[in-house]
């Protein structure tokens, strides 16, 4: 298991080239639903790849990301390399824990009216693979004949409840984004 940075440039490269990957198998959607926080800076980069598409973003946080928030300023004061052993030892930890059951996810009433046939579900990873089958579900609910497709820049895990359609990593690295906790400010 490896841990990358990615500073504000080399996340949007990241999410070009996972636009790019999406555009070039063919699949133009209507709608681009973003996971917010992360799978909303995502699905942001991926709008110039799919002018014609419309953005919507939803909310649906795991539990443990608001736990985190009280060590912010311990984090930015250790070293990188420690930051990745913490994180590589969170992701470790993580696994061993039993799968949470999926969440009933009930979209907003202006998302439900106007969804569209061909609907990309985006967000920045996938850990569990919870958040992402949320979201696709809710979307099946309301219009069984969509055609779902799913797109992360990372999976970190062997076997999410999904396994996303389009990915830049399948191979269990862990990203640090911009917004992440850990991230060192210059």
């Amino acid at each position: 298991m490896r841990v990358i940075t990615l500073d504000s440039h080399n996340f949007t490269a990241a999410c070009r080239d996972l636009a790019r990957e999406v555009a070039a198998s063919g699949f133009t959607p209507s709608l681009i639903i973003g996971i917010r926080t992360g799978g909303e800076f995502v699905a942001r980069e991926f709008v110039p790849f799919f002018p014609a598409s419309r953005l919507a973003i939803v909310s649906l946080h795991r539990p443990s990301t608001a736990s985190k928030s009280p060590f912010r300023r311990v984090l930015a004061s250790l070293p990188r390399p420690v930051l990745d052993l913490m994180r590589v030892a969170e992701s470790r930890l993580l696994s061993l824990l039993p799968k949470r059951r999926v969440p009933r996810v009930e979209l907003p009433g202006e998302l439900t009216g106007a969804l569209s046939r061909r609907v990309l579900v985006v967000d920045d990873a996938a850990d569990s693979g919870v958040t992402l089958l949320a979201i696709a579900e809710a979307v099946r609910r309301v219009r069984p004949d969509a055609d779902i497709r799913t797109a992360v820049l990372t999976v970190t895990t062997a076997s999410p409840a999904v396994v996303p359609d389009f990915a830049l990593y399948r191979n269990r690295t862990l990203l640090r984004f911009p917004w992440s906790m850990d991230m060192k400010r210059q």
